[in-house]
């Protein structure tokens, strides 16, 4: 297990029992082979949650003059970081499962985002939550309060109409963190069989991983004609930082705190196997870059080369996952809802 699962464990562990977004501060337990992969899963929720929380919060200081604009950004990006964790994901809980699109609109083919927030922020109202939460779901999320925070079209002035309707996406979208959180106290793994269990365990690393090579292949796009607007978090510019966090929380399900496929692989006397995803592993979080964003890189002819390195490395952890875990433990893995669109 990885330095970030360890902080997230321990933050979930000493503020769970003080947050108001959590009916229970543990993990439900169980004998369940899942156990492990569930309380990493768990832990990734409820510090989703949390953040989403302190958001929320950081927002409402915002608009009344107790916290700076650089404050709450940083605040935004720590929530997107947390949400990394759970991104892309098609396995768990199903009300966990059904708030993805609530939490995060993406791809945005179409700059819906941009139109909808324009014209959210333009009406004469202060929106609440429960308002918010019956739009569409293109202003209800983290691309909303991105909009808002960094997109020229906003006008994020203290005191403003807009100011207030931001505090109420961020509410909102705690809300939905807490179901997510919610959904989480129970392992929804606790009833399959290990054959099922391992099948549904590759496939939640699997769509997690496709998921991630999708943010991507869509902005590489053709050679020599990027779509840099079809980078996720363009306008923040925090695009290759997001798909880093993706490759850790990845990571740190393999491992499951020391209990996951890597144990099960070694068990199986295949350690050069193991050794050699814990080496693409290691390999594609040392090499990754960090220093400019995707939609950056995709300007000039040695970015879009080193993007599409950054796509060949999760390319092979697909294949090591795919083609030999998969086979290696009698998994056979299916089609997701990411194929093929």
């Amino acid at each position: 297990m990885n330095k970030i699962t360890l902080s997230i464990l321990a933050a979930v562990t000493i503020t769970g029992c003080q947050s108001n977004n959590t009916n229970a501060a543990q993990a439900e337990q169980t004998s369940h082979a899942s156990q492990s992969v569930y309380e990493v899963e768990y832990a990734y929720a409820h510090h989703f949650a949390l953040q989403a929380e302190s958001l929320q919060t950081r927002f409402t200081e915002f608009c009344s003059n107790d916290a700076t604009a650089d404050r709450l950004k940083k605040e935004w990006h720590e929530t997107m970081l947390a949400w990394m964790a759970l991104q892309g994901q098609e396995r768990g809980p199903e009300t966990a499962l059904e708030q993805s699109w609530n939490i995060q609109f993406w791809p945005d083919k179409k700059n819906t985002t941009g139109r909808k927030m324009a014209s959210l922020t333009t009406q004469e109202k202060t929106w609440t939550a429960t308002e918010i939460a019956q739009q569409s779901v293109t202003v209800q999320g983290l691309g909303a309060i991105e909009w808002m925070l960094y997109d020229p079209s906003s006008d994020l002035s203290l005191q403003s109409t807009s100011c207030q309707t931001g505090v109420a996406i961020a509410q909102n979208l705690s809300r939905n963190a807490n179901t997510i959180a919610s959904a989480w106290q129970q392992n929804p793994w606790a009833e399959l069989d290990e054959k099922a269990w391992l099948s549904e365990y590759i496939a939640l690393l699997s769509n997690q991983l496709e998921y991630s090579m999708k943010k991507l292949s869509r902005p590489l796009a053709t050679f020599g004609k990027p779509r840099p607007y079809f980078s996720e978090s363009w306008r923040s510019k925090t695009s290759m930082l997001n798909l880093q966090e993706n490759v850790k929380a990845m990571q740190s399900l393999y491992f499951a705190k020391g209990k996951g496929l890597d144990l099960l692989l070694r068990e199986r006397g295949k350690a050069e196997l193991a050794d050699r995803v814990v080496n693409q592993f290691d390999v594609t979080l040392s090499t990754w870059p960090t220093d400019k964003s995707l939609f950056d890189l995709l300007q000039t002819k040695e970015g879009y080369r080193i993007a599409y390195a950054q796509f060949n490395k999760l390319e092979q952890l697909k294949y090591l996952i795919h083609e030999e875990v998969a086979v290696e433990l009698g998994v056979v893995i299916g089609f997701n809802a990411t194929d093929g669109d």
